[in-house]
């Protein structure tokens, strides 16, 4: 059924529903207001926010008719509908506080002094709109101005002061936000503002529970580069030193490189294409799989091919407690991608997951140590296999030897294969590696002996959006697996593999759903034409 149709649908059983002003159309000329009409009213455009409000103005089908000419004599146009905007939108705070911020010398004083310091900032017409953060940022609601009226501000501070002010366009001030991309959340009208009071009433009335949260697969490059925006967004109303501005800047980067680590995983995995499209990715672009390329089947094998066909090996480091230096046991896990080729991976990995191998070394000088004071240690109870007594003297290099197994080697050459490195937290086992003196470079080039490393902690962070780092064994238990004897290192190394396996799987498989569905809604929307009219409802 086409839009046409379904608007005769609509409308063939009450003609008076055409009748209904719905702000669609252009704003008519305001007529003069009558001396008698002394009420202040207010009318809010029916794309407002969905809290209750008590002063929303509710018109029945049967008086609409008689009443909507009457509203449209009293009310000017920017009572009854927002001024058009481009998709970018200004955080109010940070433009009440612009010449304080980004104006130097004798010019703040003067712009401050006309345009600000009296109240004159919030005295102007603003349509005001809101978005709640994200729930990693807080989630409070953030209000915003079109930029369109911002700059038409600026040309008016210009004009009178004979001066150049300009939005920067740099997104990292925070002040410009460009919400027209796809797959962002959209600001919500608030209403139209004229006064200091007025806006703090219409904030007033923004519900509280509307936090943004990420929703299984959306965790992309859109979702970032959203977040990003946001959280510049939230800090540029702030007097922030430069080390927290540096700080910012290197948590954004780290999160990026972690969402590259997460694309390249699953590459590896034959989850997603050849990563070679990564080099060149825009953020803002729409990083939704194309409908027609091979999707996940959980009971069929990998839809792509396994890139560069990796041997996955993940680490485990348990130390004495008390002192840190003293390495009591050390687990390692391997998953050759190979023996994945043609093979189904399930519904959590759980196929491709019974091809791991594991062990656990244990280092004979503390064979009676056990933690007890910060995590329960349970060194004797290796679920995997049998565990491996070394001497302090020999554990470098048994552990090195697991990253040169002979199957680890291509060809006549032995060339050998990359190795992906795998931890949770893995920046404190590598340290803990270096400290049971176990060399992580090869000696003769210098170079890393692993092609990349995944660190599972931050990997499901990201993906979760969530605000800290979980425990491996939050993580698994999330993962729907059930975890045995953790704190035990041949058992953590394990785990942590398997955790990485059945967290790339899901993902992918989320990311599947999300673009489904959205794709499913853009079937379904139907964009009304400008003369078109729809019943007049009370939202609650």
């Amino acid at each position: 059924m086409g839009a046409t149709e379904r608007l005769e649908l609509l409308f063939a059983q009450d003609s008076a529903i055409l009748q209904i002003n719905t702000h669609l159309r252009p704003a008519p000329p305001a007529l003069p207001i009558a001396e008698s009409t002394t009420a202040d009213h207010t009318v809010l455009p029916l794309s407002e926010s969905s809290g209750n409000r008590s002063d929303k103005l509710s018109v029945s089908v049967e008086e609409a008719k008689s009443i909507s000419p009457v509203l449209d004599a009293v009310h000017g146009p920017h009572d009854t509908a927002p001024s058009p905007h481009d998709g970018t939108f200004c955080p109010m705070t940070a433009i009440s506080k612009f010449p304080y911020h980004h104006i130097r010398g004798d010019l703040m004083q003067r712009v401050v002094s006309k345009f600000f310091d009296k109240g004159q900032f919030w005295d102007r017409p603003w349509d005001l709109y809101y978005i709640h953060t994200p729930a990693r940022l807080g989630g409070r609601p953030l209000v915003l101005v079109p930029a369109s009226q911002v700059r038409k501000f600026f040309r008016d501070i210009n004009n009178a002061l004979e001066c150049t002010l300009s939005l920067p366009p740099d997104e990292e001030k925070g002040l410009v936000l460009r919400f027209n991309r796809d797959g962002f959340p959209q600001p919500t009208l608030l209403g139209h503002s004229d006064s200091r009071a007025t806006k703090d009433r219409l904030e007033s009335d923004i519900p509280s529970n509307g936090s943004l949260k990420v929703r299984p697969g959306e965790m992309d490059e859109q979702w970032i580069a959203f977040e990003k925006m946001m959280e510049a967004a939230v800090s540029s109303a702030k007097s922030k030193s430069k080390s927290k501005a540096k700080k910012q800047r290197l948590r954004i980067q780290r999160d990026l490189n972690t969402q590259d680590t997460i694309r390249r995983a699953q590459c590896y995995l034959g989850l997603r294409a050849d990563s070679t499209d990564l080099i060149d990715c825009k953020w803002d672009e729409d990083s939704l799989p194309d409908p027609e390329s091979p999707r996940l089947v959980v009971d069929k094998p990998a839809p792509y091919p396994f890139w560069r066909e990796p041997i996955f090996i993940s680490i485990d480091v348990e130390v004495n407690e008390r002192c840190h230096t003293e390495v009591t046991e050390i687990g390692i896990s391997t998953l050759d991608t190979r023996e994945l080729i043609g093979l189904a991976p399930g519904q959590r990995g759980e196929e491709w997951q019974s091809h791991i191998q594991s062990r656990h070394l244990r280092v004979e000088e503390y064979a009676r140590h056990v933690n007890r004071l910060y995590v329960r240690g349970c060194p004797d109870n290796f679920d995997f296999g049998t565990s491996e007594w070394v001497s302090s003297d020999d554990i470098s290099t048994t552990v090195q030897k697991s990253f040169a197994h002979p199957t680890f080697f291509d060809g006549p050459d032995k060339k050998p294969r990359p190795l992906v490195l795998v931890g949770h937290s893995l920046d404190a086992d590598i340290q803990y590696l270096q400290l049971a003196n176990v060399e992580m470079v090869e000696e003769s080039s210098g170079t890393s002996k692993f092609a990349d490393r995944i660190d599972t902690a931050s990997s499901f962070q990201l993906i979760r959006g969530e605000l800290e780092p979980r425990s491996l064994g939050a993580v698994i238990y999330e993962l729907g697996m059930t975890g045995w004897n953790l704190h035990n290192a041949g058992n953590d190394a394990r785990y942590t593999l398997q955790a990485l396996v059945a967290m790339l799987v899901a993902h992918r498989i989320d990311s599947q759903s999300t673009s489904t569905s959205q794709e499913a809604c853009k079937e379904e929307f139907v964009v009304l034409a400008p003369h078109a009219t729809v019943t007049l409802e009370e939202h609650s």
